[in-house]
């Protein structure tokens, strides 16, 4: 059984691909609130390099888990969870439905098909923490592979903050992880009742409009924005918040003078690689209505389909 009996519509796609301006097009005409399911908008002061709607649009069309917490704050599942189901009640309670909309296919993938709520431990997670510090990503891995051989094989074991949950999940429960997925999840939506769309198109489609989106990133200002967060939150390349693209890769330009260019190069292939891991994801999921990014009557068929799937599911 699921834990929110409700319909909502979910518009998923890679970055680039135009899915906040169909999102605020479709905010206008419906009766949805839109709920961002991106895991850099929900920092406060990071708007240039996440193309954050702009202050007029958030007031306009009500954007939730959006500038939640501080760029020094860890973003996490919890947070995540308990900011949705406030979120929920309140778009509930104003009578409209929600409208999830975003590039997090992590946090979609666990609104849409459920999640392992897995225990957690701050002493555990800190001796891991601290042996990453001192160890290095190899000594998660060397301990990861001892573990659990086969969970090892199917994460990504170049993300430290993977391996640390991992390990720490194996700490507390003596059990594999691997073996502990294969337990039933947690729904949140009955898929049933819900409707999924995606908008996406060629691969090479896309970084052509990310290399643009890039520039024009740069050019709206995102050093100054950077420099602000440096100054504000005292940010460090270690905060979480700074290891969202284009913070990640301009960073380092601020406070070890890497070139311009370099950093340019750096954000570009990440996003590149961003819209692989995303395209990814989007197979893995069961989409019921597909949208190109470059067809010229996008909004009108998106239009078409929530005006049919409202009928089905009137509040």
């Amino acid at each position: 059984m699921s834990k929110y009996s409700l319909p909502a519509i979910f518009l998923l796609g890679p970055t680039a691909s135009g899915k906040t301006d169909l999102a605020l097009h479709i905010a206008e005409n419906f009766p949805l609130e839109i709920v961002s399911i991106d895991s850099a908008m929900v920092y406060q002061d990071l708007n240039i390099g996440t193309c954050k709607p702009t202050k007029t649009q958030l007031n306009k069309y009500k954007h939730h888990l959006v500038d939640i917490i501080p760029p020094n704050i860890n973003f996490s599942l919890g947070i995540f969870l308990d900011f949705l189901d406030i979120s929920v009640n309140e778009i509930v309670s104003n009578g409209k439905i929600p409208f999830f909309v975003g590039g997090s296919m992590m946090f979609h993938n666990i609104l849409i098909n459920g999640f392992h709520d897995f225990p957690s431990c701050k002493e555990t997670r800190i001796k891991l923490e601290d042996k990453y510090q001192k160890g290095g990503l190899k000594k998660l891995q060397e301990e990861l592979a001892a573990l659990d051989q086969t969970l090892f094989e199917e994460i990504d074991t170049s993300n430290p903050r993977r391996l640390i949950r991992a390990l720490e999940i194996i700490g507390i429960t003596g059990e594999k992880l691997s073996s502990l997925k294969q337990q039933p999840k947690i729904q949140l939506f009955d898929k049933k009742t819900v409707h999924i769309a995606s908008v996406n198109d060629e691969r090479n489609i896309l970084t052509k409009r990310s290399n643009k989106r890039l520039n024009e990133i740069l050019q709206n200002g995102l050093l100054q924005e950077l420099d602000l967060l440096i100054k504000k939150y005292d940010i460090t390349k270690q905060h979480q918040s700074m290891q969202a693209i284009n913070y990640k890769q301009f960073l380092p330009h601020l406070l070890e003078a890497v070139s311009i260019d370099d950093c340019f190069h750096d954000a570009d292939k990440a996003t590149k690689l961003l819209i692989k891991s995303q395209q990814t994801w989007l197979k893995k999921i069961d989409i019921d209505t597909q949208l190109q990014c470059r067809d010229t009557k996008i909004k009108d068929k998106l239009s078409a389909t929530i005006e049919t799937y409202l009928r089905r599911h009137s509040l």
